[in-house]
């Protein structure tokens, strides 16, 4: 029997709409990219045993580690690594680096190679690079190699290339870590029902509804030019999760998003420096709100549009997007919407319009 789960996101609706938005907007590598890095935070343990065996993570430096920062560098753009850790091997300091890969880049042994040695000058210790690729593409050989024309070495840079849909499934699953189960759906037997139903059961009697929800969204994102009887079937097992909501309001999901939110108007929000990452955070929560809202009350897609793009505050933003999964009515959150949004007025047709000042 199917079990309803009323007054909470429709996450099944939620994750197809996000999808066929960023198809049309040509920007797939958005939701990779989130989804792949809130594993890394909810795991990363789990993700740097991965790549180096027998190393220990100790702490998270991606937000310090911004190659843009570095005058020398401003004018190739906006270099960010996707994770960076600092980490312990044989008890000695370590930096894991871990690219995330959607698709193909023809100069990515080229940019890891940047990275790593900037890493190394401002760490002073070695750095493990490893490009994380999650759907079959071009991959770089490794190691990177640069010779001059006769035949003499200049670089030989060694780093890990991780193909996912090369990797069998059975050595995520004979691991023992739960933070890498999430990755099932990218493996060379990613797209069997059985392995959707086996990491749904391990993760569901672990507890862990956290890396559950990631791991339909990344079964999503992986299934998305599956057929339509295949994506049907996920969707089902999305919605036949009977305490699947419940639970991960006693877990990390919701508490995770309201108090990064939260931590981001505080802490990084009003730091000088700090403003393209804010508003970075900030698109992200907007586009977040939008989609759950149109998913669940389409009617609302317009008002909430221009709702959200009159908020400037992460927390404002973070609540609306908690709040959304537990109102029942369209015009409850029709209301909930205008009384959240400071200094303007809605009029009688509806609209959100600023007040004159």
């Amino acid at each position: 029997m199917m079990v309803v789960i009323r007054n909470d996101i429709c996450y099944n609706q939620f994750i197809n709409l996000m999808w066929e938005e960023e198809q049309a907007n040509g920007a797939m590598g958005t939701s990779w990219d989130l989804a792949l890095k809130r594993l890394f935070e909810l795991a990363a343990q789990d993700f740097v045993e991965l790549v180096l065996p027998e190393a220990r993570y100790q702490r998270d430096a991606s937000a310090e580690f911004v190659l843009a920062d570095i005058p020398l560098l401003r004018e190739l753009g906006a270099l960010r690594a996707d994770v960076v850790s600092a980490c312990e091997l044989a008890g000695k300091p370590v930096m894991v680096h871990l690219e995330f890969q959607s698709g193909p880049d023809a100069r990515m042994a080229e940019r890891l190679l940047l990275y790593n040695v900037l890493a190394d000058q401002r760490y002073r210790c070695p750095v493990w690079s490893c490009v994380v690729y999650l759907r079959r593409c071009a991959a770089p050989l490794t190691p990177y190699q640069r010779e001059l024309p006769n035949k003499k070495k200049v670089h030989e840079f060694h780093f890990l290339v991780l193909k996912l849909w090369d990797t069998p499934a059975a050595e995520l699953l004979q691991s023992g870590r739960w933070g890498t189960l999430p990755l099932l759906p990218l493996t060379r037997e990613g797209q069997r029902r059985e392995l959707i139903v086996e990491m749904k059961r391990r993760l569901e009697q672990a507890g862990r509804y956290d890396l559950l929800a990631i791991g339909f969204l990344i079964a999503a994102l992986a299934w998305a030019a599956a057929p339509a009887s295949e994506r049907q079937w996920l969707k089902e097992q999305f919605t036949m999760l009977a305490d699947f909501i419940q639970e991960l309001k006693q877990t990390d999901i919701y508490q995770m998003i309201l108090e990064e939110g939260l931590k981001e108007g505080r802490e990084k929000g009003l730091k000088e420096g700090r403003r393209e990452e804010r508003a970075e955070r900030l698109n992200e929560l907007r586009r977040m709100l939008v989609v759950m809202v149109s998913a669940r009350f389409p009617e609302l897609g317009e008002l909430v549009r221009e709702v959200a793009a009159g908020i400037n505050e992460p927390a404002v933003l973070t609540e609306l997007v908690v709040s959304v999964g537990l109102i029942q009515e369209g015009e409850q959150l029709r209301q909930r919407l205008v009384e959240q949004t400071n200094g303007r007025r809605r009029p009688s047709n509806g609209k959100i319009e600023h007040q004159e000042q």
